[in-house]
């Protein structure tokens, strides 16, 4: 429960960690992942715009990663396909599920996990370039730490121990204190929610109508600046020393400019938002619940139709990453030499639903059985061309073209899994998400039988937009 705790409070404040052999790379590129970059053969390549969503249903929470530049909503990496391939990488010998995500730096280059066991005393924090794979050094704050987050420039941590803010400095693997959090007469918080400044020499923290700063080379604090509003909460802090906070008394998100102290409002909301670092493009969500990105100079904002909206999660933007990090090699899926149904319904209005728009990778396509009724008994078979080795699959059930789509029509509730090797397997589609925790299975195919279905509201085609086998 501490982990989940920690994860979560963490997430909304950016982490990143340190390593002495790229930390003067690290320092001179640090913004290099934000902006075009020429490769070796002199190709331009433009960085991607993704969003780190959290999101949950009745049945489970998710976290995942959407390319805010495809507006169809499409493009979505869950994280536990993150963990997964990073788990594989490092060759753990410990169980997957005592790793989570702590934080992604903004610019995409870098991941923190933690891992927390119950025979240790102490969290294990891991760092990882998220484009070799390659874990790139670790470090242990104790177990009884409330949170911890981690300085742009990877090189301090800044981590919360019995109402004390301790500053750790990474390479010397030394503590100091920083802050009293509490005050010792109330017994009630009185600073909470610290943000490193980009350039990661400075920090501030939040006292219900103030803003205190400290300066981290000195580890000392330098002044305290009041808000005129109670109830603050610190989202942000961008480029050009801008920092974008929110009030809980009059549900209002501002951005204040540190350099001359003016402040104006940004929205009418609070929290559900983020922004890029350079201050220009915001993601929220608005009153409907929608998720719309507005260009701040402009005026302009443009809609986006979110998949895991469609079905039925609700969602909020959590961080913002631009980045020319390739992070589609997490979703890659164990490739289809042939795929062949029962049945499939024939094409309507210039939509097909083909058996093989299972794995085109677009989950606006889907296959849905064509028989009369609900379908139950019907099958998909899924053909590899030789044996492979499964861990795992991922599922986008139903029609989820669009959220009205999928309320339409039928999910699948449960379903069979036959492989080659004789195994079976029955699977109650609760979650996105299902891994073979015992052992992977070896197979050259994999067959779906329909066993059960959740009803739509208007039609009795079931439909299964997209499967990914890892």
């Amino acid at each position: 429960m501490k982990g989940i705790l920690i994860c979560i409070v963490a997430l909304l404040i950016l982490s990143a960690c340190y390593h002495s052999d790229e930390s003067s790379q690290i320092q001179s590129t640090a913004h290099k992942s934000e902006v075009a970059q020429t490769t070796n053969d002199n190709k331009i390549v433009m960085p991607t715009n993704w969003i780190l969503f959290r999101g949950e249903n009745d049945n489970e929470p998710i976290e995942y990663l959407e390319n805010m530049d495809d507006l169809n909503g499409d493009d979505i990496i869950n994280t536990d396909s993150i963990i997964d391939k990073l788990y594989v990488s490092e060759k753990g010998d410990y169980p997957k599920d005592e790793l989570y995500i702590n934080g992604i730096l903004f610019n995409g280059s870098h991941i923190i996990l933690c891992r927390e066991s119950h025979d240790s005393n102490y969290l294990m924090v891991k760092i990882f370039n998220l484009s070799t794979l390659q874990k790139t050094i670790e470090f242990n704050i104790p177990v009884t730490t409330d949170y911890f987050l981690i300085s742009p420039d990877l090189k301090r941590c800044v981590y919360a121990e019995n109402g004390v803010l301790y500053q750790y400095i990474i390479k010397e693997k030394s503590a100091k204190k920083l802050a009293d959090l509490y005050n010792h007469v109330t017994g009630f918080a009185n600073l909470k929610n610290p943000k490193f400044s980009p350039d990661s020499m400075k920090l501030c923290l939040q006292s219900n109508s103030y803003l205190v700063f400290y300066d981290l080379v000195n580890n000392k604090k330098v002044k305290q600046v009041s808000m005129g509003t109670e109830g603050i909460w610190i989202e942000q802090w961008l480029y050009n020393d801008l920092l974008l906070y929110s009030s809980s008394s009059n549900n209002k998100t501002y951005l204040l400019d540190l350099k001359n102290g003016n402040k104006r409002v940004l929205a009418d909301v609070t929290g559900s938002l983020t922004l890029t670092m350079d201050g220009k493009r915001m993601v929220y969500l608005n009153s409907q619940k929608e998720i719309e990105q507005h260009h701040i100079n402009t005026g302009q904002s443009v809609k986006y139709f979110d998949v895991m909206q469609r079905l039925g999660y609700s969602v909020a933007p959590v961080q913002w990453i631009q980045t020319t990090t390739d992070l589609m090699k997490y979703r890659k899926s164990i490739p289809a030499q042939k795929i062949v149904a029962s049945s499939t319904l024939p094409d309507q209005a210039g939509n097909s639903y083909a058996a093989r728009n299972i794995m085109d990778g677009d989950v606006s396509t889907a296959w849905c059985e064509g028989v009369k009724g609900d379908g139950i008994g019907e099958w998909i078979k899924i053909d590899f061309g030789s044996m492979q080795e499964l861990k795992g699959f991922e599922l986008i059930n139903g029609l989820a073209k669009s959220s009205k789509a999928f309320q339409a029509n039928n999910r699948v509730k449960r379903m069979k899994l036959e492989f080659s090797n004789g195994q079976t397997m029955m699977i109650d589609n609760d979650f996105i998400s299902n891994q073979f925790l015992d052992n992977p299975i070896h197979t050259s195919f994999v067959k779906i039988t329909i066993e059960a279905v959740e009803r739509g509201s208007k039609y009795h085609d079931t439909c299964m937009s997209e499967i990914r086998f890892f």
